[in-house]
């Protein structure tokens, strides 16, 4: 039913791409790149002077202007075009103006920084991008899978936490949970993806145009506790993207391990100074296959739509965005907790409002003000019963206001959620409300630039207990709870010759999460029965970092060192007792020890492990080399990461810390083809947390063939193309099943 409606869909967009084919019209395209590095710039605004005729280029530097004839632009025969001069202007750079007559289509235009400070540029929102990795469209076009854990899963230091591929969600040098924070367009996604392993990240990868992870000072920019730095997506829709033009985008795509199929429609629609923009999408995958069967239970039906419209104004813009994401998927089943699996349903309802203007007041030269609404619903229902067993429902109203400008920044931010719990699962319901004040400043000082970030704010943690009496917590110490946190970073960044030298020291401090305090029920879809811990206090992290970069073309060369200490690093940890994981004791149940771990339950003779929060004394750290060999079409780039956690309270080594991996891409490009061979070695993973088992090591072979214009991209990727057995460590069920063998997957898009 599915493939019948995207057929439909693709008769639809051919009949449309067929009437347009031959049209003529007067229009330029092509790609903005540093002078001096020969990257793309994102961003770039690209007008006809003296005219409302505006665009911007894409995370790839590429941009499309379409010049209608009869438009209000100042020459005197309107159907001359070779005195219109175009421009090309960035905040950073120095403006460029070209006759529209000296321009072709698919030319690259070279900009040049520029040493002093520019006036602010035509809507462009954003100033303090130092990304540590960028991933464009290209490369996510590559790359791109059904989530976003598995597009990452070859970048160094990004693991894959996972109840089987759908529940994928990445863990970064062995930080998970929300101590790094997962944005969306700069804006937290207002999911529970970062409280739990199985509740997913509602998000497409269809709708992402780039991403970005941030580290160092600017990251306090996003919250108070990104040790691990913000993963922030860029989406297709953004207001920055003005068009000038009826667009159409289409994508389609699948892959064969689990016989997913995924197609989405995007419409872009220009009205005077206003723009709307549609966003529709669709996908379904059945159960996944792994080298020695089928994973019962790992199915997943997604579909969302989006609506925004954006009023562009002299100085800026105003956008209003309503989205809705829905998602049904499955938790496979295992005798450590459903022996039928757990089914899960997701809704969440987004209203959001973006306002951005460009200004003149001090040092600052813009203001943008951002409002979310989300509602959010997580439902739990045992397979073979119709009525959920956990619910767990949240609204969060999300305000921030920031002015912004290339040396200083400034924000004040207001966060209130609603948690409501239902079913089986006895926390209380509970109200937060979260008020911070952040800046970033950036000082150049004798050939230095000084960098430092800070975050203040308080959190009020409201229960409301709803029963006189919980399973394992008492009534009287479910009461309210505030926290006043400061977070701050500093560091530095200096350029001589071809190397860059970069550091910077962070200290953050978490307040805990609802669930870490109050929770008392089973959690489903985690194999879990949860125990809070009332009493806990500000996780604190204090992490250095230092970075070291040659930049000599064709050569590239950069190696990273981190160290992360926190004197009481919160987990959530088994209960008891266990001398060996999975053995019977006398009463039929594992790990049976003088401390009950386990609680009966769940489907025919279920049982979960109970959980509690722990705090310990840990130290994570590591490092990252890089080797980029770039000549013409021919390229070589070799990742290296490592990291280790210690357990100090125990002495013992940390959970959850990802296997040292090698990555090494070879690439190719020909014109719009290009090919890749990926190589990945994942070493064994010996170093054993608690309840921890061994993982061996894996090779894996990828081949990549991509073809891109600026209208059509297609994409073939042959995953584990040698069919090889292997083990994510860090999966959740790898005792029931390998992760995916040879896989196939497709995409394409059309832009029309």
């Amino acid at each position: 039913m599915l493939l019948n409606k995207y057929t439909y869909y693709i008769f639809i967009c051919s009949a449309i791409i067929l009437g347009n084919l031959f049209s003529q019209n007067n229009s330029i395209s092509g790609w903005v790149l540093d002078d001096e590095t020969n990257t793309p710039i994102k961003d770039v605004s690209v007008y006809v002077k003296e005219s409302n005729l505006v665009t911007s280029t894409d995370v790839d530097g590429y941009f499309y202007l379409y010049i209608c004839p009869k438009c209000n632009i100042s020459i005197e025969e309107q159907n001359d075009f070779k005195e219109v001069i175009i421009v090309f202007d960035l905040i950073g750079y120095e403006k460029k103006f070209i006759q529209f007559s000296q321009l072709n289509n698919n030319t690259k235009i070279l900009l040049k920084k520029k040493s002093i400070k520019l006036e602010s540029t035509h809507i462009h929102d954003e100033y303090m991008y130092e990304e540590d990795i960028l991933l464009d469209s290209k490369e996510l076009q590559e790359n791109i899978r059904s989530n976003l854990a598995n597009s990452l899963s070859y970048q160094p230091n990004i693991g894959v936490v996972s109840f089987g591929t759908v529940t994928s969600k990445p863990i970064i040098r062995g930080l998970s949970g929300d101590r790094f924070l997962l944005t969306k367009d700069g804006m937290q996604i207002g999911d529970l993806s970062q409280t739990a392993i199985d509740h997913v990240i509602s998000l497409d990868m269809t709708e992402v145009s780039g991403v970005e992870l941030i580290r160092g000072p600017r990251a306090l920019f996003y919250g108070s506790n990104p040790v691990g730095g913000v993963l922030n997506t860029s989406i297709f829709g953004n207001p920055k993207s003005r068009v000038n033009k009826f667009y159409k985008n289409i994508k389609l795509g699948g892959e064969s391990f689990n016989e997913g199929i995924f197609g989405n429609l995007m419409f872009f629609i220009p009205i005077k100074n206003n723009q709307l923009n549609i966003y529709l999408n669709n996908r379904e995958t059945k159960n996944q296959t792994s080298p020695i069967g089928t994973l019962a239970n790992t199915y997943s039906l997604t579909s969302n739509y989006k609506i925004g419209f954006t009023n562009y104004q002299k100085q800026g813009y105003i956008n209003f965005v309503i989205e809705n994401f829905n998602m049904d998927y499955g938790i496979p089943p295992s005798e450590e907790g459903h022996i039928l699996g757990v089914d899960i349903t997701l809704l969440k309802n987004t209203l959001q409002v973006n306002a951005h203007y460009d200004i003149s007041y001090g040092q600052f030269k813009q203001l943008d003000i951002r409002y979310n609404f989300i509602d959010y619903e997580h439902q739990e229902f045992e397979n073979d019963v119709d009525y959920y067993s956990v619910s767990l429902a949240k609204n969060t109203h999300h305000f921030k206001v920031e002015l912004l400008s290339e040396i200083m920044s400034l924000g004040a931010e207001l966060e209130y959620k609603d948690f409501i719990p239902a079913g089986f699962y006895w926390t209380p319901n509970t109200d937060e409300t979260n008020v911070s004040f952040y800046g970033y400043i950036k000082k150049n000082y004798k050939n230095y630039d000084l960098l430092g970030s800070f975050r203040i704010g308080h959190i009020i943690i409201d229960p409301k207990p709803n029963y006189t009496s919980y399973a394992n917590l008492e009534v009287d110490e479910i009461i309210k709870r505030e926290f006043s946190y400061i977070s701050s970073s500093i560091g530095f960044e200096k350029k001589s010759n071809k190397w860059t030298y970069k550091g910077w020291l962070i200290q953050t401090m978490r307040p805990p999460k609802i669930e870490e305090l109050y929770s008392d029920g089973p959690h489903l879809g985690t194999y879990a029965y949860e125990i809070g811990e009332p009493n806990l206090d500000l996780e604190k992290i204090y992490g250095i970092e230092s970075i070291i970069l040659y930049n000599s073309n064709p050569f590239n060369v950069s190696l990273t060192n981190f160290l992360n200490y926190s004197p009481y690093y919160y987990q959530m940890t088994k209960m008891g007792e266990c001398d060996e994981e999975m053995v019977l004791g006398e009463n039929g149940y594992p790990c049976s020890g003088p401390e009950y771990d386990f609680i009966e339950w769940g489907s025919g003779p279920g049982w979960l492990y109970m959980y509690d929060t722990k705090g310990v004394e840990a130290l994570i750290m590591g490092y990252e080399f890089n080797l980029n060999y770039t000549q013409h079409d021919f390229s070589i780039d070799y990742d290296f990461s490592y990291v280790r956690g210690e357990n100090l309270s125990f002495e013992e080594p940390l959970s959850y810390m990802n296997p040292a991996k090698h990555v090494l891409n070879i690439g190719y490009d020909q014109n719009f083809m290009n090919y890749k061979l990926r190589l990945s070695k994942i070493h064994s993973q010996n170093r054993l947390g608690e309840f921890e088992t061994y993982t061996p090591s894996a090779f894996l072979m990828d081949f990549i063939i991509s073809f891109q214009n600026k209208r059509q991209a297609f994409t073939l990727q042959f995953n584990n193309i040698l069919d090889q057995t292997h083990y994510n460590h860090l999966s959740k069920i790898k005792f029931i099943a390998p992760e995916p063998g040879r896989n196939l997957v497709i995409s394409y898009k059309l832009l029309f």
